[in-house]
């Protein structure tokens, strides 16, 4: 006990006073860290096939009998003939590879809150009176 806690008598008055403590409980929260997440992108190939419809151009030759009915167009006098030429098409595939942004991927942190109970043992100061009969010393 210090001299604080001593019971202390006032020469002015016939009493005695004492102070009583007890223990309350103060709980609290510090912040710590508890874990470190990492966003990363990687890149995951995969097989494509694809069926694409190609087109090219084929010469067909018809031959059709003339009557006496069919009309020709005048003939010329030319007795040299130049080639008919023709010129034919074919399409050929291009294959190219374009990067498009498909998606936002948002990391965001949420605090989720929960009850804890605490549980503790707590200690107070009881004031007890002992009476002493006999003669006082």
């Amino acid at each position: 006990m210090t001299h604080r806690d001593q019971p202390h008598a006032s020469d002015a008055d016939d009493h005695v006073e004492v102070v009583r403590s007890e223990e309350r409980l103060a709980v609290t929260t510090e912040r710590h860290a508890t874990e470190r997440v990492r966003l990363e992108r990687y890149i995951v190939t995969e097989q494509r096939t694809v069926t694409v419809d190609v087109s090219r151009e084929e010469i067909r030759l018809t031959r059709e009998p003339i009557t006496g009915d069919t009309r020709l167009p005048a003939a010329t006098g030319d007795t040299v003939r130049e080639p008919i030429v023709v010129v034919l098409h074919e399409e050929q595939l291009v294959v190219s590879k374009v990067v498009v942004p498909v998606e936002r991927v948002t990391l965001t942190t949420h605090t989720v809150t929960h009850d804890v109970v605490v549980d503790e043992t707590l200690r107070h100061e009881v004031v007890h009176v002992d009476e002493v009969t006999g003669p006082t010393a």
